[in-house]
C-alpha cells in the first residue's frame, strides 16, 4: 500500500517536477533540454546485461570515476550506462567517458518511466552512489533479474529518520538490495534498522577518502602562482559554497582584511546558476576578478580582494592556489562537502558544523585535530587570521589533514573487487531461474 501512495505522488508531482525545471532552466539552461532522457522516452544505444551506474551530482562522479574506470579496465567488454540528475554531473561524465559509455539523465521515479527506461537497459548490475534509493528504479531492476548495489553507502542521521517514516516501502527497498557497501558502522547500522539484513552489508570506508588531486591542474596551480603574482598574498579558498552562506564568508573577509589588506579570498558557488550573482552581490563591497575572465599569464590586480571562481571542473586548480580551505555547505543548513579534495593537496581545513551528509568523515578529521570548526562570520574571522600569521598551526593541521586521509584510505580497491563480485554473481543468476525477491507486489 505504501508504494502504491508513493507511486500516485509522484504521479501527482510529475507536472511540478517538469515546472521546476523549466524554473530553473532561466537560471542554467541546460535544465531545459533532454527532457526526453528523463521521461526515458528517447531510445538508447547500448546492449544489454551490463552495469548501470547512477551518480546523481558532480561530487558523486567525480568521487566515483576512479572506481568505474577501474572497473572498465577490468571488465573492458562489459556495456556500461552512467546516468546523473543534474547539468554539471552530465557535463563531468561526458567529459570523463566520453564515447566509452553511455550516459543519459536519469529517468524520474515513475513506474512506467522507469519500466520502459531498465527494459532498454537490462542491467544485470544497478550501482547506486551513496543515497541515490528510488524504489521503482530498484523494483524494475530486480524484475529484469539483475542485482543492486549500493556504493559509498551513507545514511546521515536526518535521512534515516525520513525513509523511516516510509518504513513499508523502506524496508521493501532493503529487501531488494543486494549488497550495502557502507562508509562507516553508524550508516552499517542505520541500514539495519531500516530492513537491511547483515550479510547484506559490508563497511568499506568512504571513497573520497582515496581522493587525489589532478597532477596537471596542481601544476598548473603553480604556475599561476607565479604569473598570477599570489606567491606574496595571503590566498585562501571558500569552496562549494551555497545561498545564505556567501554573506557570512565575505562579513569575515571584510574583518580579514582590516589586519592583511592584501588578502585575496577565492569564493566558488557550488553551483554554476548562481555564478553571476554571487559576482554581482560581492561587487557591491569588494574589487573583484572573475577566472572566466583572466588569463593564465596577465597577474591579478593588486587591489582585487575577491577572485570568482565561476569555471567548473578547475576545484583543484583553486584548491593549489590557497594556502588553506574553507569547505561550504556547512554555515547553512546543506550538509557539508567533500573535505578530502583539499587534504590530499596538504591544506589546512575550516568548516562549519552543518557537516552532517559527512559526520563520520569529520569526526575522523576532528579526532585527528585535522580540521577547525566555525559556528559563525566572527568565528571564521578570528580562525583566518590564526592561519594567516600562525605557520606553524596551518602546516600541523594540513599535515594532520593529509595523515588522516592517508590512514583511511582502501576503500576504492575493496569497492572494486565488491563490485566485481556482484557482477559475476549477476551473470551467473541469469544462468538460472533465480525468484524475485517480493519485498512488495507490482507497482504497475
Amino acid at each position: 500500500m505504501t508504494h502504491f501512495i508513493y507511486n500516485q505522488l509522484m504521479r501527482i508531482l510529475l507536472p511540478l517536477m517538469l515546472l521546476r525545471l523549466k524554473r530553473k532552466s532561466r537560471k542554467q539552461a541546460e535544465y531545459g533540454f533532454r527532457w526526453d532522457e528523463r521521461l526515458a522516452k528517447k531510445t538508447l544505444k547500448v546492449e544489454a546485461h551490463g552495469v548501470l551506474f547512477h551518480l546523481a551530482s558532480l561530487g558523486e562522479t567525480i568521487a566515483a570515476t576512479p572506481v568505474i574506470k577501474a572497473f572498465i579496465k577490468r571488465h573492458p567488454n562489459v556495456p556500461i550506462t552512467i546516468t546523473s540528475t543534474t547539468p554539471t554531473g552530465s557535463e563531468q561524465i561526458q567529459k570523463t567517458f566520453r564515447h566509452n559509455v553511455t550516459h543519459c539523465y536519469m529517468p524520474f521515479d515513475l513506474p512506467i518511466i522507469q519500466r520502459r527506461f531498465i527494459q532498454q537497459i537490462k542491467p544485470s548490475l544497478l550501482v547506486l552512489m551513496e543515497t541515490e534509493l528510488w524504489p521503482n528504479l530498484i523494483h524494475h531492476t530486480k524484475k529484469q533479474n539483475g542485482r543492486v548495489l549500493v556504493m559509498n553507502a551513507r545514511l546521515s542521521e536526518r535521512s534515516a529518520k525520513g525513509y523511516q517514516k516510509l518504513a513499508k516501502l523502506s524496508q521493501a527497498m532493503m529487501q531488494n538490495i543486494d549488497l550495502v557497501c557502507a562508509q562507516f558502522n553508524a550508516d552499517a547500522e542505520r541500514f539495519k534498522q531500516l530492513g537491511c539484513t547483515d550479510t547484506k552489508i559490508k563497511i568499506t570506508g568512504n571513497i573520497k577518502f582515496d581522493t587525489q588531486a589532478k597532477p596537471q591542474l596542481v601544476k598548473i596551480a603553480q604556475t599561476l602562482k607565479l604569473s598570477w603574482q599570489l606567491t606574496e598574498r595571503p590566498v585562501y579558498l571558500a569552496a562549494s559554497t551555497h545561498q545564505g552562506e556567501e554573506s557570512q564568508i565575505l562579513a569575515a573577509h571584510q574583518q580579514v582584511l582590516l589586519t592583511h589588506p592584501n588578502a585575496l579570498l577565492i569564493l566558488v558557488p557550488r553551483h554554476p546558476e548562481r555564478f553571476e550573482l554571487v559576482a554581482n552581490d560581492t561587487r557591491l563591497q569588494f574589487n573583484i576578478e572573475k577566472r572566466s575572465e583572466l588569463s593564465n599569464t596577465q597577474a591579478i590586480k593588486t587591489n582585487t580582494q575577491v577572485l570568482i571562481g565561476d569555471t567548473l571542473g578547475e576545484m583543484d586548480l583553486y584548491i593549489g592556489l590557497a594556502n588553506f580551505v574553507f569547505i561550504g555547505g556547512s554555515l547553512v543548513a546543506r550538509g557539508g562537502h567533500n573535505p578530502f579534495e583539499a587534504a590530499c593537496q596538504h591544506k589546512a581545513i575550516i568548516t562549519g558544523d552543518q557537516v552532517f551528509n559527512f559526520a563520520d568523515s569529520y569526526k575522523c578529521l576532528f579526532e585527528q585535530k585535522a580540521a577547525v570548526l566555525v559556528q559563525h562570520s566572527h568565528d571564521l574571522a578570528v580562525q583566518i587570521d590564526r592561519l594567516i600569521t600562525d605557520k606553524t598551526y596551518k602546516q600541523t593541521l594540513a599535515d594532520n589533514a593529509y595523515q588522516c586521509q592517508k590512514q583511511f584510505q582502501g576503500a576504492q580497491q575493496l569497492s572494486l573487487n565488491l563490485l566485481s563480485q556482484q557482477f559475476t554473481l549477476a551473470l551467473q543468476s541469469k544462468n538460472t531461474s533465480a525468484a524475485y525477491p517480493l519485498g512488495y507486489s507490482s507497482p504497475v
